[in-house]
């Protein structure tokens, strides 16, 4: 039997454009985490979409699971041993200023718009796809393949930690469909860290940026005792600057908002932060309260940790990053969330205690809220050499080498498996910024590559 995996897709474009079309226009952000709130604890968009996925599979004839909206599986094959992968559902929040509906799945030039698209909706339907076609092939494999379902990667992970809780066996191979071709062999240890402290008795009186720490954020907004002009200054600020924003005064305080540029909290170096910028004015302005002080003497304008004193390159993997995602306050007090991300040869409880003790002369503390260690997988195993053969022949890339990341991704939740595609280098990404989108003949090209995958891994 001659499998020709390219013209089984092409066979099968418009149901994967119309399903995934579906799955797009699902608002699957995360609302609010409730556990006693029954089939749902993610809310009520992320179970929509999960529902979706298990009653596509259910459909197909695969054999599905929902684990009390947490996660769920699709599976091909009742053998022992099996292929896993992962998908996520959930997505980070759409943000502003999108030229094509966030959530309307719009196709324009040859790219499908929409929040997911690329990260990691489009890619949870290539690898689905990808289990599909085998499966209506009928082709003998000696492994089952099993797909299983994320809804909460972009926060804390909660759902495949009570999907392994359930199932613990983990696969003999795999791979997660969430990052980059080639192939990813080491992500950098990933982290989440707050810096709090008293915003002083200032003319600050609020302030707030950012939607998650894990991306560079595009808005950042402060109210100020109007004891002076602020309105006029920040509007000279954004001028000198070419800054946009808007201040305006309601209830005797000068509300004020700067605009900057979204990016992934793996790459900052790609965005421009909106809370550096609003920062820089309080700065330019004199504001003496101690959030800003630290801001100027810890953060801004760096985000490589030079003046947290943890900065740090490794030649395998790159540099340590510090993207300061999001700033709030509530009431007295305000709050910092850092997404640091380091590589090889790094210790984080050094890193920790040196951020610890740079930001004690600010009377501020620093909590650790979450750690992902980082994740070495050897480039010359067996693994990476099948799937990095497969990538090659269907790119005819005779050159190409797997690389590492700053981003993290399911394959440390599941043993045994690396990130592999979707996204192909030399083409731009948009994930976790407005306009996202997935060029559709390279969304095609990874399900004709996920296919021929699972197949040389299962078979």
């Amino acid at each position: 039997m001659k499998l020709d995996f390219k013209k089984e897709v092409e066979k099968r474009k418009e149901l994967i454009i119309d399903d995934l079309t579906k799955l797009i226009k699902i608002n699957s952000e995360l609302t609010s985490y409730d556990p006693h709130r029954k089939g749902m604890p993610f809310g009520q968009g992320i179970k929509n979409a999960l529902d979706f996925m298990l009653a596509l599979g259910e459909k197909d004839g695969f054999e599905t699971e929902n684990i009390d909206g947490y996660a769920g599986h699709i599976i091909y094959g009742n053998q022992e041993d099996y292929v896993g992968m992962i998908g996520h559902l959930d997505v980070v929040p759409a943000g502003n200023d999108w030229t094509y509906p966030a959530y309307g799945a719009e196709i324009h030039n040859g790219v499908m718009y929409g929040r997911g698209t690329e990260d990691d909706k489009g890619p949870t339907i290539a690898a689905y796809y990808a289990m599909r076609i085998l499966k209506e092939l009928k082709v003998d494999l000696s492994k089952r393949i099993k797909l299983v379902l994320g809804t909460d990667e972009e926060t804390a992970w909660r759902g495949v930690k009570k999907y392994f809780e359930k199932y613990p066996q983990m696969p003999v191979s795999g791979f997660i469909p969430d990052a980059d071709f080639p192939l990813i062999y080491a992500e950098k240890g990933i982290s989440r860290i707050y810096i709090k402290g008293l915003i002083g008795d200032t003319d600050l009186v609020s302030i707030q940026g950012g939607f998650r720490d894990n991306m560079v954020p595009d808005y950042a907004e402060a109210k100020l005792k109007a004891n002076q002009d602020y309105t006029g200054k920040f509007a000279l600020f954004l001028e000198n600057n070419d800054y946009q924003g808007e201040s305006k005064l309601e209830d005797d305080l000068v509300y004020i908002k700067i605009v900057g540029k979204s990016a992934h909290g793996s790459t900052p170096e790609f965005g421009v932060n909106a809370i550096d910028l609003l920062f820089k004015f309080l700065i330019e302005e004199k504001i003496e309260a101690p959030v800003v002080k630290l801001a100027e003497n810890l953060l801004i304008d760096d985000y490589l940790g030079k003046k947290l004193g943890v900065a740090y390159h490794d030649e395998e993997m790159g540099d340590l990053t510090n993207n300061v995602g999001v700033v709030k306050t509530l009431g007295d007090t305000y709050q910092f969330s850092l997404n640091l991300r380091y590589p090889n040869g790094v210790n984080f409880d050094e890193v920790v205690a040196k951020i610890t003790e740079k930001a004690a002369p600010f009377f501020a503390e620093v909590i650790v809220d979450n750690h992902q260690a980082l994740l070495y997988e050897d480039p010359n195993s067996p693994l990476v050499k099948t799937l990095m053969d497969v990538y090659k022949k269907n790119t005819h890339d005779k050159h190409a080498k797997p690389i590492t990341i700053g981003g993290g991704t399911f394959a440390r939740a599941m043993k045994n498996t690396v990130a592999f595609g979707p996204h192909f280098l030399d083409k731009p990404t948009y994930i976790h910024q407005k306009n996202e989108y997935i060029d559709l003949d390279d969304f095609f090209k990874a399900i004709v590559i996920y296919t021929e995958a699972l197949y040389e891994l299962a078979k």
